[in-house]
């Protein structure tokens, strides 16, 4: 059995092989794309059967990880934060900390983290895009009642974005260059507002999708039931 180390980056990734005893078959560094993965997995191939480990390092480490694991090898991703060998190192560059990782992995003393399946992942992607929406949407309606003090408007919408307050909104008269950032932004708001109306729509429903019948019908019933006074 050999081991492999990986340091991933968003362009490339540093691979080092390491033999049973701890010596160094190889070192390279290929392209982090699926040409640059498949020449990986034939290059370290010749040497026969072996294991991988790849850093964490923001999302650059899924594509790779998937397609290792799509070619049926054993691969585990590294916690750069518990792996002190590489946390603490004086000196760190690529090479070295793909060198450390394989040998960590021939030690059975990776720090791993946890890896959902790819359909969670893609799952929790579009419920972090959601949440990306709506702070960018928070922003803007903070950038609006920053607007709204400076011309010492009030109102006594219990909702402000609401359909009466944005109607109100758009009855506002300020000066030019202001009137222009207020009516951006009153536009980009509408567009987010549908865009995230939507996305909640998708992630319900791909929720549903995926519950058992029972849960379905349990969760039919309770949003056809009215509120409680």
């Amino acid at each position: 059995m050999n081991y492999v180390g990986i340091d991933v980056h968003k362009q490339s990734f540093q691979a080092a092989v390491v033999d049973e005893a701890g010596g160094c078959l190889e070192e390279f560094k290929l392209r982090n794309n699926r040409e640059g993965i498949e020449q990986l997995i034939e290059r370290v191939g010749c040497y026969g059967s072996f294991q991988a480990v790849v850093e964490s390092s923001a999302n650059y480490w899924t594509k790779l990880f998937d397609v290792l694991e799509e070619n049926g090898i054993s691969v585990k991703l590294s916690n750069p934060h518990k792996t002190k060998a590489i946390a603490e190192a004086k000196v760190k560059t690529d090479k070295i900390d793909a060198r450390t990782l394989a040998q960590l992995l021939r030690a059975d003393l990776v720090a791993e983290c946890y890896v959902p399946s790819k359909e969670n992942r893609e799952k929790r992607g579009l419920i972090r895009e959601q949440a990306s929406m709506t702070k960018i949407r928070t922003e803007l309606r903070n950038k609006i009642h920053d607007l709204l003090a400076k011309y010492e408007y009030s109102h006594g919408f219990s909702d402000l974005f609401g359909k009466e307050g944005m109607t109100w909104l758009k009855t506002l008269r300020l000066s030019q260059y202001d009137q222009v950032i207020l009516d951006a932004n009153l536009r980009l708001l509408k567009s987010l507002d549908a865009e995230i109306e939507k996305l909640s729509v998708d992630i319900a429903r791909l929720a549903m999708d995926h519950m058992d019948k029972n849960r379905q019908d349990q969760v039919k019933l309770l949003l056809r039931r009215p509120a409680a006074p």
